[in-house]
């Protein structure tokens, strides 16, 4: 009888070590998949979040820079653009009289005043700057969360249209 009892007794410590090994292995394989994944989703979110604010930087300045007569200027950490009546602002509103644009960056915000006070328009810029020459804007971006492959800031060129044509045909 007591031969018996010992077939069915249990696993033997041997037995349990290697279980136990196994899963501590297969534990450690999952936590580390987890933890890559875990920090490819945070870098894909905040490389979505910085070209989204590439994206609407780009299209509020290339709006402004196309529709304006006059050479944009940029002192004081604000930039100036002269538009003409009838052009639409950086507010999104179509402007009956002459009015210029004020752009200017204060903590992670880009703001605009077009004469009403100062309207946030972007969020997430860590920094703004710009290069005026003849007939050519280079606003340089620094988004938040940018990828350190870009070096933390995109330059965007935008070309002043509306010179270049009174140029060409003035």
């Amino acid at each position: 009888m007591s031969v018996s009892n010992r077939k069915h007794a249990g696993f033997t410590l041997i037995e349990l070590m290697v279980a136990l090994a196994a899963g501590m292995f297969l534990l450690a394989g999952v936590s580390l998949a987890y933890s890559a994944i875990n920090t490819t989703t945070n870098t894909a979110k905040g490389l979505e979040n910085a070209l989204e604010v590439i994206r609407f930087s780009s299209n509020v300045f290339t709006r402004s820079f196309k529709q304006t007569a006059a050479k944009p200027h940029y002192s004081n950490d604000i930039l100036f653009v002269q538009q003409n009546a009838g052009a639409r602002a950086c507010t999104g509103e179509q402007i009956n009289t002459p009015f210029i644009e004020q752009y200017s960056h204060q903590g992670d915000a880009l703001f605009c005043d077009i004469g009403d006070g100062k309207i946030k328009i972007l969020r997430g810029i860590t920094a703004i700057n710009y290069t005026i020459t003849d007939e050519v804007v280079t606003v340089f971006v620094t988004p938040e969360n940018l990828p350190e492959q870009f070096n933390n800031t995109l330059a965007i060129d935008i070309a002043l249209s509306q010179i270049v044509m009174n140029k060409a045909f003035g």
